[in-house]
């Protein structure tokens, strides 16, 4: 359920902390612990919060994006936990709806790492899922032209409109749609 201003200051007890401040409060518990379960945990809820349009300028301020992006970059470098690479990838994809954020995912080289996430993670049905919803929310008059050009990400598509899998299947059958 979407949120109003009105509901979130009923929400908050007196005293309580505002959810400015909290999300803040999670992106540096995030990058000040060691402690892999606890990262999940921030992780997970901050990609909760990503799910209402009403959080997105406190994620925004937080520098959340930017830790979900430093995640799946380092994700098709490396080995990362694959709880922190969903919550990243399910995270990014509901705030890239957000203008904002999708101009920083555009010029942060974004279209490519999410291509090398799909290329990594082809056979993880969930980050392939919230991959290519996030590309079809990124679309745009200057994006669909862009990633039309991407050869490899044509042939990701193709292949993954042939899934076994309905979901990664319908998902690439519209995103392919949507790019012609």
């Amino acid at each position: 359920m979407f949120s109003t201003q009105e509901r979130l200051k009923r929400k908050t007890p007196a005293g309580g902390i505002n959810r400015r401040a909290y999300l803040c409060l999670l992106v540096d518990e995030y990058y000040e612990t060691s402690n892999l379960e606890a990262q999940q945990q921030v992780t997970a809820n901050l990609a909760n919060f990503a799910y209402d349009p009403i959080n997105w300028t406190f994620l925004r301020e937080a520098k959340a994006h930017e830790l979900f992006y430093d995640i799946v970059q380092q994700s098709t470098g490396s080995v990362v936990d694959r709880l922190l690479l969903l919550h990243a990838i399910v995270g990014l994809a509901n705030i890239s709806l957000d203008p904002a954020i999708a101009e920083f995912i555009e010029r942060s080289n974004g279209y490519d790492q999410l291509r090398a996430l799909l290329e990594k993670y082809q056979t993880d049905c969930e980050i392939v899922c919230n991959a290519l919803t996030c590309y079809s929310f990124l679309l745009n008059d200057t994006s669909t032209d862009q990633l039309k050009q991407d050869k490899g990400l044509v042939h990701l598509l193709e292949r993954f409109k042939r899934s076994g899998n309905p979901r990664i299947a319908n998902l690439a059958t519209v995103l392919v749609a949507d790019l012609q």
